[in-house]
C-alpha cells in the first residue's frame, strides 16, 4: 500500500508573506492566502488525501477571482450582475464566483443600491434627465428592475420634471437663432426625448416656450 501524503511545509512566500505555499512531500502543490490556510485549518504533519486537494483547488480560485473582482471594482464602481459576467468570462464557474460575490457586498465593496443612486446623481447633475433616460442607464449597468424603479422614484419623487425640460430646451434654444420656428421645435423634442423625458412633459415644456420658439431670428 503507498504511503499517505502528507503536508510538509507551510512556508510564506518571500515576495508577499499573506500568500502561502503548501507543500506536500516535499512539492509545492498550492498557493493560498493566509485566510485561506486558516480556513481550511491547514497544519504541517496533515494528511493530504484527494478530498484536501480538493477544497485546497477551490480556495486558490476563490483567491484568484476575489483579488481580480477586487482590482476591477477598483478601477470603477459596478453592479453585482456586471461583475459576476466578468468573473464568468474569465472562466470561474457559479460556485466560486457567488461566494466572491457575497463576500465583496458583505465587506461594502459590492451595493447595487448605492451604485445606482451615485449613477442617477452623476446623470442628473450633468444635466437634466427624465425617468425613461435614467431607466436606460441603469439597466444597461446590470441593477435589478425593482431597484431601478424604486430609486428613480425616490431620487425624482420631488422633482418638477416639466420644470427641468424647460431649463435644457431653453438653454439649447440660445444656439438656434438661426433656424426656423418648426425646426427648432423638432429639435428641442428630440433633445429632451432623448434624455429621457416622458411626451407629457415635453409638450408640456415647449408650450411653455412657445413664444420664445416662435420668435425671429
Amino acid at each position: 500500500m503507498a504511503a499517505q501524503r502528507r503536508i510538509t511545509a507551510i512556508v510564506p512566500r518571500p515576495n508577499n508573506p499573506d500568500r502561502i505555499s503548501v507543500r506536500v512531500d516535499g512539492k509545492a502543490v498550492v498557493v493560498l492566502s493566509s485566510a485561506r490556510v486558516a480556513e481550511l485549518g491547514l497544519q504541517v504533519g496533515q494528511a493530504w488525501d484527494e478530498s484536501l486537494a480538493q477544497q485546497a483547488d477551490q480556495a486558490a480560485a476563490f483567491d484568484k477571482a476575489l483579488k481580480r473582482a477586487m482590482n476591477r471594482l477598483a478601477a470603477r464602481a459596478m453592479s453585482r450582475r456586471t461583475l459576476d459576467r466578468k468573473l464568468r468570462d474569465l472562466g470561474y464557474d457559479e460556485p466560486v464566483r457567488q461566494r466572491v460575490l457575497d463576500r465583496l457586498t458583505q465587506l461594502g465593496y459590492l451595493d447595487d443600491e448605492a451604485y445606482a443612486r451615485a449613477v442617477i446623481r452623476d446623470t442628473l447633475a450633468r444635466k437634466p434627465a427624465g425617468p425613461f433616460l435614467l431607466r436606460q442607464k441603469l439597466m444597461q449597468k446590470g441593477l435589478d428592475r425593482d431597484i431601478i424603479d424604486r430609486l428613480i422614484s425616490e431620487e425624482l419623487g420631488g422633482v418638477d420634471s416639466v420644470e427641468q425640460a424647460v431649463d435644457l430646451a431653453r438653454r439649447r434654444l440660445r444656439q438656434m437663432s438661426r433656424l426656423d420656428p418648426p425646426t427648432r421645435k423638432r429639435r428641442l423634442y428630440g433633445l429632451l426625448a432623448r434624455r429621457g423625458f416622458d411626451p407629457d412633459a415635453i409638450t408640456a415644456a415647449l408650450t411653455r416656450l412657445q413664444q420664445q420658439i416662435d420668435a425671429s431670428p
